[in-house]
């Protein structure tokens, strides 16, 4: 399905299959122009998705250059890597399937405790 792809979010919200929850921004409570990473909680289908995060505004180009990289780089079913991107320190993970990628999502590391 591709829920952690900011564009996915917003066609399954606009076909009213996703209920928002809120979200967390780094190291702060309101994001601004310059939060490219949030952890968000939705429900989709009716199944609540405690934690999810998705990089918001990136071009595409980017997430397929970053998780092609992450995977290239190991030959695991799972290739978990801490990164430094611009102000944010993330977690990368890319799950293989096969000889592609099943799938790939940031988890922002450097974000506030606060609760959802």
């Amino acid at each position: 399905m591709g829920l952690h792809n900011w564009v996915q979010i917003y066609l399954q919200e606009k076909l009213n299959c996703i209920d928002y929850k809120g979200y967390k921004a780094r190291d702060k409570d309101m994001p601004d122009v310059n939060d490219h990473v949030i952890n968000l909680q939705f429900s989709w289908k009716g199944l609540v998705k405690p934690v999810g995060s998705s990089f918001i505004g990136v071009s595409p180009e980017f997430e397929v250059a970053l998780f092609t990289i992450i995977f290239l780089k190991s030959n695991e079913r799972v290739t978990n890597a801490v990164v430094k991107v611009d102000e944010y320190l993330l977690e990368v993970v890319v799950c293989r399937h096969g000889r592609a990628i099943g799938t790939s999502y940031p988890k922002l590391l450097s974000s506030n405790n606060r609760d959802l």
